[in-house]
């Protein structure tokens, strides 16, 4: 291949309008196919064959208007003061809200009694939306505020939850991303020289991330794409866009500086540096593409498009590049260094010397660590160990969950209901469970039978009452009756009331009758939420929600004692799915099924738990492999797996530090480990370290390999100090870009960002440039010892490329 990209490269060179062109065209159709095909992604996390999942699509099948998103609206006051006295603004706030485009239906807390608290101070409304959860329109959700936000007044606090609340992760690129890429850029300066030269990495970059987001918006026409999704595909297209155009660059003033005619060095260039940029975008596509094994869709399309993404910064890296320094020409080099290129032309293959290239700092660094790794390669091991265990044993502690308004930020308006919601209720109100239930009996004389039997009393008071109430009336009137006229006018209203007595208590048994066959569909709901309750201690309570038109199935809300997250609640889901909930319904052939909002939480965590150990051993093994077929050794790539599981303890130690227990000020609330952020950050920070083993490792190994006499310690002192400087430029511009995206207000993104920053920055600096030479200076000769009958299966790969 490396011939190939040689001729590909020279090619390009002699035609940069031709190509620059091309990729104009291309960035268009991808602009204007992206923009018109383009529809809101979603923000909800679904796992398709969990058992809520399952439930759901259940429940939706049973009742087509159930499934769609809900919210609540929380109202407080102060003590001394009840809801009661702000319904006007409890009220009309409510159908403010119910006027939404968007929003289905708003249950008052004064339709629904039970949903004020005791005290009176605290009630909460329910909103059911018209589309399903992380599909709701942003302008609904913004007109919902709105409203929620005039009833603040008069010492009335309104707050909203549930999916009202916009989790979206925001703009792509805000400041603190913007500044990421300003910072990469100014080291880009410092290591190229020169300005022209320090941006055309930017501009590759920037090209590749347009067409993979033009390419993605397109693709969400077809696919529900998570929010996520494009923010981390342009993390990662402009941190490996740039990284991969860095190392051509950097290969082509090398060999400009080494006499070669420029036409020829951007041939060589691109068939070694950029034959090693297709070779390591390889495995961070292969490593991301593996996210599909694990089964989970909203994974599977988040790791297709930041493969994808990888893959259009490394094409564009081998294409747009050659074509921009074949425009550019010396214009990357200084003005003095133009003088001397210029001076060479005359003599071919004359030397362009760097003043004080020698003895620039960076160089006299490298060459002094590399030979105190050699001098001492035990200290470096010990202390390279002892400084990763220390970043990473909070990763003993790891929490993984999926976000709840229980752990957001204390001054938020979904923490503020859900904490209103505890003190007002209890915290098994902010986690309701939604159980179907089917195969119930139908309704028969028995049940409303019971029914009848259950309201007759109350009936039967309620006419009595009235009764009486109407006897004190006349009483009243006849002691106020003075003349003759007023005592003919009581006793003929006193007859007219006695005639129509039984009219209206006819009219009062036909409606008590409605009520009863109204009830009676609920009975067998009923009953059966009713032993539940008393076979398990950890039900508040529950209420009968709805049933189908033949009564045969229904929905019950189970309110647990336990919080969302509590170990309590969990159990309680768990019992409901077991044999010992349906025995104790008492009801022969029911069958019951959890979903809701918690029981969907409880199993994608259970679900991305069983999968991280499967992805963990996938890219282990890849691992493996792809390096056993790259260096023909078997030592080297076991030594490169176990560094990289020690950045990948330091990535989540770090994680835990921050976001976990909330250290370093970055989140305002700490919370678990959003569950599927092990398996991305495992995903990338693999094949972005294995960037840094090829890199440096294949300096070494090209140094002992052509050396007359090997000498393994001199091999990797030399292949240390060739690529130190390049990588440590790699390193901070992909941690600038990493740690940029900490900015964004979606905790997701900021714990991956934060975490691979700490990730790259762990692998680059102590385990690659650290402990991989310590090591390799250890094993001597004996780490390039490959068996030989596995080197004559295992396919020969050249890293490097040709130089020709």
């Amino acid at each position: 291949m490396g011939k190939g990209l040689h001729k590909l490269g020279e090619y390009i060179f002699s035609r940069p309008w031709r190509f620059i062109a091309l990729w104009v065209v291309v960035l268009g159709i991808a602009g204007g196919v992206g923009a018109s095909l383009s529809r809101p992604m979603s923000e909800a996390i679904t796992i398709p064959g969990t058992q809520a999942q399952t439930t759901l699509d259940r429940l939706r099948q049973l009742f087509p208007d159930a499934g769609a998103g809900t919210g609540r609206v929380v109202f407080e006051v102060a003590e001394g003061s009840s809801i009661e006295q702000h319904k006007t603004i409890v009220e009309s706030t409510l159908k403010d809200i119910e006027n939404v485009d968007g929003v289905k239906r708003v249950i008052s807390p004064f339709e629904y009694r039970d949903a004020i608290s005791k005290d009176g101070r605290i009630a909460y409304a329910q909103v059911q939306l018209e589309h399903q959860a992380g599909q709701i329109d942003d302008t609904t959700l913004s007109r919902v505020q709105q409203a929620v936000g005039t009833a603040q007044k008069d010492g009335l606090r309104a707050h909203i939850a549930g999916d009202l609340i916009n989790n979206a992760p925001g703009e792509i690129l805000g400041i603190g991303e913007v500044i990421g890429v300003l910072i990469a850029l100014m080291v880009l300066i410092v290591t190229l020289g020169s300005l022209v030269a320090a941006g055309l990495p930017i501009i590759v970059a920037i090209a590749a991330v347009a067409v993979s987001m033009g390419v993605l918006l397109a693709a969400g026409h077809w696919l529900e794409i998570s929010s996520t999704s494009p923010v981390m595909a342009v993390m990662l297209g402009l941190a490996v866009g740039i990284d991969y155009s860095l190392f051509i660059v950097s290969k082509y003033r090398s060999l400009r500086l080494g006499g070669i005619p420029a036409q020829a060095a951007i041939g060589r260039a691109t068939g070694t540096a950029g034959n090693a940029v297709v070779f390591a975008a390889t495995t961070v596509v292969i490593a991301l593409a593996a996210l599909s094994v694990v089964g989970i869709p909203f994974m599977t399309i988040m790791g297709l498009a930041g493969a994808g993404t990888v893959a259009m910064a490394a094409v564009v890296a081998v294409t747009l590049l050659p074509a921009l320094l074949g425009l550019a020409g010396d214009t990357i080099f200084s003005k003095k260094t133009r003088r001397q290129l210029a001076q060479a032309g005359a003599h071919k293959g004359a030397h362009i010397s760097q003043p004080g290239s020698a003895h620039r700092p960076s160089r006299i660094f490298g060459e002094r660590w590399a030979r105190f790794v050699v001098a001492h390669p035990w200290r470096v091991i010990i202390g390279s160990i002892v400084v990763v265990a220390a970043i990473a044993w909070p990763v003993a502690q790891i929490q993984l969950g999926i976000p709840t308004d229980q752990y957001a930020a204390p001054t938020s308006s979904q923490r503020q209901a859900y904490d209103a919601i505890t003190r007002g209720f209890g915290e098994g109100y902010n986690a309701p469970l939604a159980v179907v239930v089917e195969n119930l009996p139908k309704v028969d004389d028995a049940a409303k039978n019971a029914v009848r039997q259950k309201l007759r009393p109350q009936f039967d008071a309620r006419v009595a009452a009235e009764r009486q109430a109407t006897e004190k009336a006349f009483a009243a009137k006849l002691a106020a009756a003075t003349t003759p006229a007023e005592m003919l006018t009581l006793q003929q209203e006193v007859q007219q009331a006695q005639a129509q007595a039984p009219h209206k208590l006819a009219q009062a048994e036909q409606q008590f009758e409605q009520t009863v066959e109204r009830y009676a569909k609920l009975y067998y709901l009923n009953q059966t939420g009713e032993r539940l309750a008393a076979h398990n201690k950890s039900i508040t309570k529950v209420v009968p929600a709805m049933v189908n038109d033949d009564t045969s199935a229904g929905v019950l809300q189970v309110i647990p004692k336990g919080s969302p997250t509590s170990q309590s609640t969990k159990d309680l889901i768990a019992w409901l799915r077991s044999g010992d909930a349906t025995a104790a319904t008492q009801q022969h052939g029911t069958r019951l099924a959890v979903t809701g909002s918690t029981a969907i939480e409880v199993d994608i965590n259970q679900k991305l738990a069983q999968a991280l150990p499967v992805y963990l051993v996938v890219v282990v093994g890849l691992s493996l492999v792809i390096l056993m077929v790259a260096f023909r050794s078997i030592l080297v790539p076991l030594k490169a797996t176990l560094g990289f599981l020690l950045s990948v303890g330091a990535m989540f130690g770090a994680i835990v530090m921050a976001f976990q227990w909330g250290w370093f000020g970055i989140t305002d609330a700490p919370a678990p480990i959003v569950s599927f952020i092990p398996i991305i950050g495992i995903g990338i920070l693999f094949g972005l370290a294995m960037d840094y083993e090829f890199f440096l490792v294949s300096n070494m190994h090209e140094a002992y390999a052509h050396s007359k006499t090997p000498d393994a310690k001199q091999a990797v002192h030399h292949g240390f100090v060739a690529g130190a400087k390049v990588v440590t430029a790699a390193t901070i511009i992909m941690v600038a870009v990493f740690a940029g995206f900490v900015s964004n207000h979606n905790v997701t993104i900021q714990a991956i960002g934060f975490g691979l920053a700490v990730g790259i920055l762990v692998d680059a600096f102590i385990v690659r440039m650290a402990l991989v030479p310590a090591v390799m200076a250890v094993l001597g000769k004996h780490a390039w010892w490959l068996p030989r009958w596995l080197d004559n299966v295992l396919p020969h790969v050249s890293i490097e490329g040709e130089e020709e």
